[in-house]
């Protein structure tokens, strides 16, 4: 029989959290989504007794916990562990571990006592660390790992890790996965608030989604996929797009919008890949030396043994390096979202910069700027345009990173890891910018070593491993076997 560990009732916090009701249980491990950076980090604060509630019941083992002693329990029995470290570098392994716990005597190490206490516990968890190791030497992964131990040592019963996508690879974020699994044993608790993509359906219990700060809904994991929490996320949101206006234009004949034909390299055989009009392709490389040499070819770095470009029926042969905006090709890079923007310029200049190359005189003609903003009307607002790259919020940036290619309007567009921002709202406006660009009828070529992002938005699957493309059959069978 389940055991309950913790139980938040008809919490209210503010605007931002309305009426939020969470239930965790002895060696459970929940994946809760927030739609809103804010309530996610408002409802950190609250569970770690940093912020007191405005309303709401907390129980603690079936066990009222009395509101005079609601944020002290918390801070002794839930700990954070995020993507920024809380270990000190000055001090060794064993004292970050052993320092601040109760029953070390005199607030003092012995070091040599400790150094080989601190490596059985890291054999007790299959973690391989060297104690010795210095603090500042010690990887992100190592950092979090050795968080979560301490964590448990010093008699948290519940970790709740967050903000660890973009510091952590697939495999790291699977060893924390292995590590969580170990604690479970001991009856720890687990919380992972991450965005809906990154949910790990091998170790999760159950998902809670947190919308406009109400819970939404609480699935069991056995009883989901990621596409029903996709749709209970987005529901809303899929329903305004639907019903809104398209934006018009001149009506275009259905063609193959580009194709890429016989391309080789140095690392990639024979790679055919056609995206048509209005259509969003999602290449998967399952190996990054194949991402590393297709991301290089298409933005003209590395050198191309042959291929063919065919747009709109007529065909040009690549020689030697692929031409960028020569040959109709756009890039936009998510991680960093700024790496194809000048931050230093404003928001109108970066716009009128990539239409410039189009559009002969842009700088000196008013009209431009005018016909700029009518067309961007219903996507960026009047106050954006005179301010700095580098001034805008990470949601504005990805609406200026698309837009630039909405005005321009490439033969295609490949979007390279377009997911990889760590802000939610950056990446659901990302997802709205790629389905804009869709509905202008823009090839757009999606490419990602990252499984998640492949659900991130709808689209055809292509699939590159060891430099060429295979089956969807054998990327499945390699992607979900079970050795």
């Amino acid at each position: 029989m389940k055991k309950e560990r913790l139980r938040i009732e008809k919490l209210k916090k503010g605007t931002l959290l309305k009426e939020v009701r969470l239930q965790i249980f002895e060696g459970e491990i929940v994946h809760c989504v927030f739609d809103n950076i804010q309530e996610k980090q408002m409802f950190l604060k609250i569970v770690t007794g940093e912020e007191k509630v405005d309303y709401g019941k907390f129980y603690y083992k079936e066990r009222e916990i009395p509101e005079n002693q609601v944020s002290r329990l918390l801070r002794s029995k839930i700990a954070v562990v995020s993507g920024k470290s809380n270990l000190i570098d000055s001090v060794t392994i064993e004292e970050n571990i052993f320092l601040i716990r109760s029953e070390v005597g005199e607030n003092w190490v012995h070091n040599r006592r400790d150094r080989k206490h601190a490596s059985g516990i890291f054999q007790e968890f299959g973690l391989n660390i060297n104690v010795g190791k210095p603090m500042k030497k010690l990887t992100p992964f190592e950092r979090v790992q050795i968080e979560i131990v301490k964590a448990y040592l010093v008699g948290k019963r519940i970790i709740i890790l967050t903000s660890l996508s973009n510091t952590l690879s697939s495999n790291e974020k699977q060893g924390v996965s292995r590590l969580l699994e170990r604690l479970r044993s001991k009856g720890m608790s687990g919380i992972i608030v991450e965005p809906l993509e990154d949910i790990d359906f091998v170790y999760t219990d159950a998902v809670v989604i947190i919308k406009h700060g109400r819970i939404c809904a609480v699935k069991e994991i056995c009883d989901c996929d990621y596409t029903m929490l996709h749709t209970i996320l987005y529901y809303d949101e899929m329903e305004k797009r639907s019903s809104e206006r398209t934006f018009l234009f001149e009506e275009q004949e259905e063609d193959m919008g580009m194709e890429i034909r016989g391309l080789s390299s140095a690392g990639l055989k024979d790679i055919n890949i056609c995206v048509k009009k209005g259509e969003i392709v999602k290449l998967l490389c399952m190996d990054e030396k194949s991402f590393e040499e297709m991301t290089g070819v298409l933005r003209g770095n590395l050198s191309v043994l042959s291929g063919n470009l065919i747009v709109q029926g007529e065909k040009r042969e690549i020689r030697k390096h692929v031409r960028g905006l020569k040959d109709g090709i756009g890039i936009a890079e998510g991680n960093p979202a700024t790496a194809t923007l000048f931050e230093e310029l404003s928001a109108m200049d970066n716009l009128q910069l990539l239409l410039s190359q189009k559009a002969n005189g842009i700088w000196t003609k008013p009209k431009y700027k005018k016909s700029i903003k009518i067309l961007l009307k219903d996507i960026i607002t009047k106050d954006i345009y005179k301010m700095k790259i580098r001034e805008l919020s990470s949601v504005d940036v990805q609406k200026i990173l698309y837009s630039r290619w909405f005005l321009y309007s490439p033969n295609i567009l490949v979007c390279i890891q377009p997911f990889a921002e760590g802000d939610i709202q950056a990446r659901e406006m990302a997802r709205k910018m790629i389905y804009i660009l869709k509905e202008r009828r823009i090839p757009i070529l999606i490419i990602t070593s990252n499984t998640a992002e492949l659900n991130y938005c709808s689209g055809r699957v292509v699939y590159i491993r060891n430099g060429r493309l295979i089956s969807n059959e054998d990327a499945h069978q390699f992607l979900y076997s079970e050795e």
